[in-house]
């Protein structure tokens, strides 16, 4: 399920990406009164946790899509310039 978007490319509007995905409680982000937006709980108990994957040489919409159906507690989705080959 999609967490999240964070988007790292030089030119927004290609569509051609390398996409990482980390589960959105890797954010840590909070909300004003100090509650996390994403459960630690729901993600870290779940048989499907992993710490970071990538999909390289992708669409937005595909990465987007990917994130959407592969994972049943939030995701985010870092986007890179197709061929960065950000984890290496």
């Amino acid at each position: 399920m999609l967490g999240n978007v964070i988007d790292g490319r030089t030119d927004p509007t290609n569509p051609n990406v390398d996409a990482v995905f980390e589960p959105s409680i890797h954010d840590d982000g909070r909300r004003a009164d100090g509650v996390h937006h994403f459960s630690y709980d729901e993600a870290a108990n779940s048989p499907d946790y992993f710490i970071v994957k990538d999909l390289l040489s992708t669409t937005v919409r595909t990465a987007v899509l990917h994130a959407e159906t592969q994972w049943p507690f939030p995701v985010t989705v870092f986007l890179y310039n197709q061929g960065s080959r950000p984890l290496g």
